[in-house]
């Protein structure tokens, strides 16, 4: 897509020299896409360093957009180049050209790399609204405060573009317009939603967006996607189109999205779609949120998932922890959050037993990562905070039937290997090789009847630990994080 300022309403085309605003998708921890757009075709070329005095240049691929092909006012021909092999924990600095000719961006043309350690990132929806009436203040404001605070990266939660609804001169007009400054150096990875495919198959949306397409298949590459960022596993799904095909049998999302949960070693799960399942508002009837109840939450909660972001109600909105559709416990169940506060009208918010707290405000929210807790605070659009909530989730042992979650083999004896399945029973993946395996990894430690064991392994699902003794008569088993602890006998 186009990233430079588009009056639709002149009759006459910017000059080439005005085309700006390229930014950046895709930042991994050893790779980022730089994109941009001009009206006339030519030979693009990124630039980028990370000391700022040696530069690697890449030439750009290019794809031309016909009036007919958009239904813009304009042809233009869009930009991409893919810039890999990056060191993680990384400054890059670029700048773009097109024939020799500077191509300025709207803000630092510099971005991260992702890595291990603590990082924030925004969430916020339903933002596109860009209508000069009173609310248009408000997506403004918002998105200086964006610039302002320089997140690791930006997850939108669907309707990035109204008025007209998911057009290519609306993404210019409502995305590009107010975020293109911090998109020339903080990712956005987004989620379609309902405004979004209010084209044929969401054609804009998907153009304008370079995103993962690790393990999806190739007819659905854009719509949904996963990636890594420090600790966190983040999903981004389609709640629309793919949603509707894989509930109609004729789609693989659910089955990608299980196969992609259960393949990560993260210990941070976050997933965003646009149909929240537990909001309340004009919209909770919905039927995308009620397959999501119905089809993403169980594959959600099997997978030990903790974090779920949404949009479509237009307030903020936290939910109680909830699993198997019952209030629980903190930091035993899922928490979900709705940010559809990024711009458009606000809708009420009715009091329902399954939300926590409500408020139908204009807002973004704040993520904030430290190791094995997320603090996520609702920001009004004036700085003020409405809400601050702690997720550092506890351990806890595997609650499906199908699995047994401690064994030991072959008895209680020394020696015996005990293996145990559940869920945040450690804040990464460790293994070690030693003559004397350690009685704490990675933070996690492991007794039964109250005498450490030696442990092998650990991750945020699995330990599997050795006996340095044997156990005679009942066996307690105990396991210990910075979150706190769980037991049981068996």
């Amino acid at each position: 897509m186009r990233s430079f300022d588009v009056d639709v309403s002149d009759t006459e085309p910017p000059a080439f020299t005005t085309s700006r605003f390229p930014y950046v998708q895709n930042v991994r921890n050893d790779s980022a896409s730089i994109l941009w757009a001009t009206f006339e075709p030519g030979v693009g070329m990124v630039e980028y360093s990370s000391d700022g005095v040696n530069f690697t240049s890449v030439v750009a691929k290019s794809q031309a957009f016909s009036r007919a092909d958009t239904n813009s006012t304009q042809n233009f021909v869009q930009y991409r180049t893919d810039l890999t092999k990056l060191s993680p924990s990384t400054d890059y600095i670029y700048r773009v050209t097109v024939n020799g000719q500077d191509i300025s961006a709207a803000g630092a043309t510099r971005f991260r790399t992702a890595g291990p350690g603590p990082f924030n990132f925004f969430s916020f929806g339903d933002s596109g609204w860009g209508l000069a009436d009173s609310t248009q203040q408000f997506q403004f404001i918002i998105a200086q405060r964006l610039i302002a605070e320089n997140p690791a990266l930006v997850i939108h939660t669907g309707d990035l573009a109204y008025n007209p609804s998911g057009t290519f001169d609306s993404y210019q007009r409502n995305y590009f317009n107010y975020y293109a400054a911090s998109m020339s150096s903080v990712p956005f990875f987004p989620c379609p939603g309902n405004h979004d495919y209010e084209v044929p198959s969401a054609a804009a949306y998907l153009a304008v967006h370079a995103v993962p397409t690790d393990g999806v298949p190739a007819q659905d590459r854009g719509r949904y996607y996963s990636y890594d960022w420090g600790n966190v596993h983040f999903v981004s799904i389609d709640s629309i189109q793919s949603l509707a095909q894989a509930v109609n049998g004729s789609g693989p999302m659910l089955q990608w999205l299980d196969n992609d949960l259960r393949s990560t070693r993260q210990f941070w799960r976050v997933v965003y779609f646009h149909y929240p399942p537990y909001a309340t508002g004009p919209n909770e009837n919905d039927p995308p949120s009620f397959y999501a109840r119905q089809y993403l939450v169980p594959i959600l909660e099997a997978n030990g998932v903790q974090i779920v972001l949404s949009g479509h109600e237009h307030s903020y909105q936290r939910s109680q922890p909830i699993r198997k559709s019952t209030i629980v416990s903190p930091n035993l169940g899922t928490n979900y959050f709705t940010s559809g506060g990024g711009g458009a009208l606000l809708y009420p918010a009715p009091d329902k037993p399954m939300v926590a707290f409500r408020q139908s405000v204009y807002h973004y929210l704040r993520a904030e990562v430290r190791g094995m807790g997320i603090t996520i605070r609702s920001i009004r659009y004036d700085g003020a905070e409405v809400d601050s909530y702690t997720v550092a989730p506890s351990p806890v042992f595997s609650d499906d039937p199908k699995v047994k979650p401690i064994t030991l083999t072959p008895a209680p004896v020394a020696g015996a290997v005990i293996r145990i399945i559940g869920r945040n029973l450690a804040s990464e993946e460790t293994f070690l090789c030693t003559p004397t395996p350690p009685a704490d990894m990675a933070g996690t430690t492991a007794t039964v009847n109250g005498r450490p064991i030696q442990l092998l392994y650990v991750s945020p699902t699995q330990i599997y630990g050795q006996l340095p003794f044997s156990v005679d008569g009942n066996v307690t088993v105990r396991i210990t994080t910075a979150n706190g602890f769980v037991e049981t006998s068996v």
